[in-house]
């Protein structure tokens, strides 16, 4: 049985798969927000949705201290990430902490967001479910796409990213 297996931290800033990203989930909606809130003329609430911005990004790169920490296994049977256990462990706290708030302040939106924070640290994506793959060999990184909202982007280091494409397009009859 083949089998691949390794772990790397991948910076947040520098990586521009994870920059892009966090433009789509925390941009896009704080850029509507913003032209809303200059279409009202509301400029304290844009002043508050800005200082919320910057003190979430900081909390962020304080608590992960700015990098993403995953391992990855692939198999025969497919592909598993998962986040590290250390980064893991700092992931549910936060969800614990953001779940528990939610309820104290009887706001079943943050309740449920916290509940949803901490439950995609592993995943796995089976060969066969794979639809579409895309090498960035400037980035080391593998995008592999199971259908809508079903991505995991596969972080090499350099030194394993053409040993991980062999065994990925071996895998793979697309």
């Amino acid at each position: 049985m083949d089998e691949i297996n390794w772990s790397i931290c991948v910076p947040m800033l520098k990586n521009r798969i994870i920059r892009n990203q966090l433009v789509l989930a925390l941009g896009l909606p704080f850029g509507i927000l913003c032209v809303v809130l200059l279409a009202v003329k509301a400029y304290e609430g844009l002043v508050m949705g800005g200082g919320t911005l910057v003190l979430g990004f900081l909390l962020v790169m304080l608590i992960f201290r700015g990098t993403y920490d995953v391992q990855f296994m692939l198999d025969d049977k497919g592909v598993t990430y998962e986040t590290q256990s250390r980064q893991k462990e700092r992931v549910r706290s936060m969800a614990r902490a953001a779940t528990v708030m939610g309820v104290l302040a009887g706001n079943p939106t943050t309740a449920a967001a916290g509940m949803m924070a901490g439950a995609r640290t592993k995943e796995r994506l089976l060969w066969k479910q794979i639809k579409k793959v895309k090498y960035l060999d400037r980035e080391n990184t593998i995008m592999l796409c199971a259908g809508f909202g079903k991505t995991i982007a596969v972080f090499c280091t350099e030194e394993n990213y053409s040993k991980v494409c062999a065994f990925i397009r071996q895998k793979l009859v697309i």
